[in-house]
């Protein structure tokens, strides 16, 4: 049975399975299945009814009954692609129910990039592929499959009624079982009604991502004054950090011609409370966070404050006596679903009232004190629970249940930064997100990060402000700093029998300058949040200049990572800002190489171009910039 639509997309099906064509991408052999408290069901589909705008097909087993529909569908740029959506009745209400409306056995690939569920895990991924950190993968709201110069991207809403996910396994020259899946856990439903699982195709890939993020837009919003440099504790000092510190490096700034002019924010991160659960100030802030908000505001800043909300460590009060507000296990019994860098916690369940009202009340007095801009980190953890209490809450709902109140508290006082914020939870109760998973002045952690900054374009200054993380200007010989390489974090990985290893050392700066621009230039290609993260005062001449520059600079467009869809990391990239335009060429290999950057291709005619981070000229020819750029660095030119 065949279903057209122009032409362009056609289903051939031959129970049980289905060839999918789509334009540069014939997909035989694909099927569906069901798990079923981890028992999988392969599904025999009839055909039910058949036109050219729609195939249904139908099962029936000891499960229930089920539907699969087949149904042309358009994006925003009416461009013409499919619609999968699995739905049924149970038998009888299961514990674990995980739907497969698409299982596409393999696939010949050129490029995949995926999409985390929260911050950072992104990936990219070139074929053939020589070595793969994991065979396996997986990706949330958009996958992009790319081959001989067409694209497809396969997404499900971002509002979700059951938590979707895509994964499967990478191979030298592609994937194979690529499963599309929606599941439920704990959750009393009978009727199953999977969110459509979408594909189109097309030879321009940023234009699909956009329609897609266009069509899933929650609630347009204003972000021209949420965009405001600021300065951020964490990681310079994590948990060291003092009252005496914080007021240092904000007298710094103010002290400074430039960055007074253009930080207006300063975020205490996480070390100023008590404990997970207990937000009240500890005696390394001994005058309180009242008074740390006056001084601050009394200084020209916004003072913003770190939190963990739903996290509750095991000697909290919450912990020991308020069991009824805590997420549970399988078992049903308050659980330590948190664990981080060691620590560990109980998750508060937001599906109870009690909850609502205590983070309501909690945000609403630190609002109160003047706190003007909140981090609300590790939300995602909340999820690692198995049960809650209302059991007719979907887990797609669960963040959004823990920032509505805090949202409803601080309305028209406060702006919301959602980290670890699972993207389900739609935009309309957080003003930024991070985007980036956790950076460090790190070569390592440049080229992680970098994927996904430059994956989530379609975000910024739409649903949110992107924060990519930190803009550090740190780094061997940016810094005057005997405690430069004194911190190492992740000693607290060592255990008793623990044979030593590299890991246990790790510092958080094996960077010079060069790199420092590199990752300074991603922050502003990123377009969205700019928050340093350096002890300033201990910055060098160079540090501090680089510090000075990057949060003068215009915020400009997002960039477009112009080969995001050919490389492993993207190295070309080019932002439209006010009078002119930036370009962004980066060298990721050891050694130097000469790259060029057509403007002519982008119909931009130049009149000069500067390198931003030191004013010299750059060579315009014909409209060809053409560079040799040194190893693991870059150039960022701006074009007038």
């Amino acid at each position: 049975m065949n279903i057209l639509k122009n032409g362009s997309v056609k289903i051939e099906f031959a129970g049980p399975s289905y060839t999918l064509e789509l334009p540069g991408f014939s997909i035989g052999n694909c099927r569906s299945a069901l798990w079923i408290d981890g028992e999988k069901v392969e599904l025999n589909w009839k055909e039910r009814s058949s036109n050219h705008e729609a195939l249904v097909l139908e099962c029936t087993n000891a499960l229930g009954e089920w539907t699969l529909e087949f149904r042309c569908a358009q994006n925003l740029d009416a461009l013409n692609g499919l619609s999968v959506r699995l739905s049924g009745k149970l038998a009888r209400p299961c514990r674990d129910l995980k739907a497969a409306p698409l299982i596409i056995p393999e696939l010949e690939l050129d490029h995949l990039l995926s999409q985390g569920v929260s911050m950072g895990r992104c990936h990219s991924v070139k074929f053939p592929a020589e070595q793969l950190e994991s065979p396996d993968f997986e990706s949330s709201y958009i996958l992009m499959l790319s081959r001989g110069g067409m694209h497809l991207q396969i997404s499900t809403p971002v509002r979700q009624k059951m938590t979707s996910v895509f994964n499967g396994r990478l191979v030298r020259g592609g994937v194979e079982e690529l499963t599309v899946s929606s599941s439920l856990l704990h959750n009393d439903m009978i009727q199953v009604d999977t969110d459509p699982v979408e594909l189109f195709c097309s030879a321009e890939p940023f234009a699909m991502m956009t329609a897609w993020a266009e069509s899933n837009t929650e609630v347009r919003k204003d972000f021209s004054e949420l965009i405001k440099p600021g300065w951020n504790s964490w990681d310079y000092y994590r948990w060291t950090i003092t009252e005496e510190e914080v007021l240092k490096n904000a007298e710094f700034i103010a002290a400074d011609p430039v960055l007074s002019k253009h930080v207006k924010r300063i975020i205490v991160d996480d070390g100023w409370q008590y404990c997970y659960g207990e937000w009240e100030a500890n005696p390394l802030f001994p005058n309180g966070m009242p008074y740390l908000a006056k001084e601050l505001a009394r200084m020209g800043f916004e003072p913003g404050l770190w939190f963990a909300p739903t996290i509750v460590e095991p000697h909290c009060r919450i912990a020991q006596l308020d069991y009824d507000m805590l997420a549970m296990s399988e078992g049903g019994q308050p659980c330590m679903c948190y664990s981080c860098m060691e620590r560990v916690g109980f998750s508060l369940d937001p599906t109870v009232p009690k909850v609502q009202k205590h983070l309501y009340d909690l945000f609403d007095r630190y609002a109160s004190m003047g706190y003007k801009y909140f981090k609300l980190d590790f939300l995602g953890s909340t999820l690692k629970a198995r049960q809650f209490h209302d059991r007719s809450v979907p887990r797609a709902d669960i963040i959004r249940r823990i920032v509505k109140p805090i949202a409803e508290a601080v309305e028209g006082r406060a702006s919301i930064l959602g980290c670890n914020y699972h993207f389900e939870a739609g935009n309309r109760y957080v003003n930024a997100a991070r985007v980036g998973g956790d950076i460090h002045s790190t070569w390592n952690g440049i080229c992680h990060n970098v994927i996904s900054v430059a994956a989530r374009f379609w975000s910024n200054k739409r649903w949110w402000v992107n924060d990519p993380d930190f803009a550090l200007a740190r780094s061997l010989d940016t810094a005057n700093d005997p405690d430069l390489l004194r911190l190492k974090p992740c000693l607290v990985f060592a255990k008793p029998d623990s044979p030593r290893k590299e890991l246990f050392d790790f510092v958080m700066v094996d960077i010079k300058a060069p790199q420092s621009e590199l990752l300074l230039s991603i922050v502003l290609m990123g377009g969205g949040a700019v928050n340093l993260s350096d002890n300033l005062p201990r910055l060098n001449e160079r540090g501090v200049e680089l510090a000075r520059r990057v949060v003068a600079a215009e915020s400009g467009d997002t960039a477009i990572p112009l080969d995001l869809f050919e490389n492993d990391k993207p190295s070309r990239w080019l932002q439209k800002i006010n009078d002119g335009y930036r370009v962004l060429l980066v060298n990721w290999q050891d050694e130097e190489q000469e790259m060029a950057f057509d403007l002519n291709e982008h119909r931009i005619e130049a009149v000069s171009a500067v390198n931003f981070w030191n004013d010299a000229p750059v060579a315009l020819n014909n409209g060809v910039i053409r560079e040799r750029i040194p190893g693991r660095s870059c150039l960022l030119a701006v074009i007038r």
